[in-house]
């Protein structure tokens, strides 16, 4: 156990490395303080080897960015990672009442990827950047937060940017709860949601696959992430990648960055709930199949039953933006339980705008009342290419709820 008791901002101009079996205490008053343009100011140490580690805990810790962020290269084993807290491949994670105030983007403030059983318990964070940032992983409980956050509060990211994710796969069992996510204040910019919820599907490389920055490829058991020009050109692949680790350019002019060794060739979100979340910012969810110069989220190769899901609940949740945002938007496969919810625009707007998408929507035991958004306003939208159906049952419908929705879209009061 490493104990820091005594107050005071404490500088630091290079990272700290965590060691598995170890708990750091912060006492009152004392605040970890970037001082140099560096990246992590903790993660585990297994991250250079991306061997795991196991039973670490923080309590107490606050973190000031101080104006410094920088990104690990490519070719650097901690690529992906870009928390000023990260851990990567640790079972059993605990963070508690911890604070920043100033998140210097381009970083996130706390990212957890491929990990099993992790906390995060008691945290305020505020600045320019994501909150809380999930990429793979299964059973999680993230509670009793506040963020003020120029990115997503709360980032749950199967699959996502190859800067932002050294390993995509499932994100499983969790919980998020008793979360407020309040607005910035002018002129500071805000983007993002509450939580961006955003699954993928890749397939097999194969000689004259045309692939763009972004993409993701199966190779044998070997996943790997493709950096090319920064747009959505596209780019033939004639030469396969075989390396183990790191990144490898082939003689096409695309960088192959090692992600994993399993074979998988999806990433899904399941059984998570959302319990007890005020936006008061923006968007309150957004399940996405994102395609921009970033990332494509589903290679236009994928086949319909090889598509991700995005299975979900919400309990007692609410959108209360000024701004009249949607409480859950999208264009990705959903299935998800709303009860109790509310909000000043649309409780739910998706569209298959990408690729044909399944929707299995539950809303139930939910407040329907005058004048609580305008009459012209569906409380559920659907468009584009959407099958599936619409369910309500047990709500207190002081007015008719209203939906938009396409003959493909079976709509059941129970």
């Amino acid at each position: 156990m490493v104990t820091i008791s005594t107050s005071g901002i404490y500088d630091l101009d290079a990272t700290v490395y965590v060691d598995s079996h170890t708990r750091l205490a912060c006492g009152k008053d004392v605040t970890l303080r970037k001082a140099a343009p560096y990246g992590f100011i903790l993660i585990n140490r297994g991250v250079r080897t991306r061997e795991w580690n196991e039973r670490i805990a923080i309590d107490g810790l606050h973190i000031a960015c101080n104006g410094h962020s920088q990104l690990p290269r490519p070719d650097d084993p901690a690529f992906g990672m870009r928390g000023h807290v990260s851990m990567f491949r640790v079972k059993g994670i605990e963070v508690t009442n911890f604070r920043c105030l100033d998140v210097k983007e381009p970083q996130f403030c706390l990212q957890f990827n491929t990990f099993e059983d992790l906390l995060v318990d008691g945290f305020e964070i505020r600045g320019g950047k994501d909150g809380v940032h999930l990429g793979r992983g299964k059973r999680f409980v993230i509670r009793n937060g506040v963020c003020q956050t120029g990115d997503d509060a709360i980032a749950l990211n199967a699959e996502d940017y190859p800067n932002a994710s050294p390993a995509q796969g499932d994100i499983a069992d969790g919980l998020v709860e008793n979360i407020v996510d309040e607005p910035l204040a002018p002129p500071a910019h805000q983007s993002g949601n509450l939580s961006r919820l955003i699954t993928g599907a890749w397939v097999d490389w194969h000689e004259g696959i045309r692939l763009q920055n972004g993409d993701t490829v199966r190779h044998g058991r070997h996943v790997y992430r493709i950096l090319a020009t920064f747009d959505t050109m596209l780019h033939e692949s004639k030469t396969p990648p075989a390396h183990s680790s790191g990144a490898w350019r082939s003689p096409e002019g695309l960088t192959f960055v090692h992600n994993t060794s399993d074979s998988i060739d999806r990433a899904s979100i399941r059984n998570v709930t959302f319990r007890n979340i005020r936006s008061l910012a923006r968007n309150g969810f957004s399940a996405a199949w994102e395609s921009d110069k970033y990332h494509r989220a589903v290679h236009p190769e994928v086949k319909p039953d090889a598509l991700p899901v995005c299975e979900v609940n919400f309990e007692n949740c609410t959108s209360a933006s000024a701004k009249g945002s949607n409480l859950i938007s999208g264009n990705s496969n959903l299935k998800a339980i709303l009860r109790n919810v509310a909000g000043n625009a649309r409780l739910v707007a998706v569209t298959g705008n990408v690729h044909p998408i399944a929707l299995d929507l539950m809303i139930e035991n939910s407040p329907f009342r005058p004048g609580d958004k305008p009459d012209s306003l569906p409380d559920v939208s659907l468009g584009g290419k959407v099958t599936g159906r619409v369910v309500v049952r047990g709500n207190t419908e002081e007015r008719p709820i209203r939906l938009a929705v396409p003959e493909s879209i079976k709509a059941i009061r129970e």
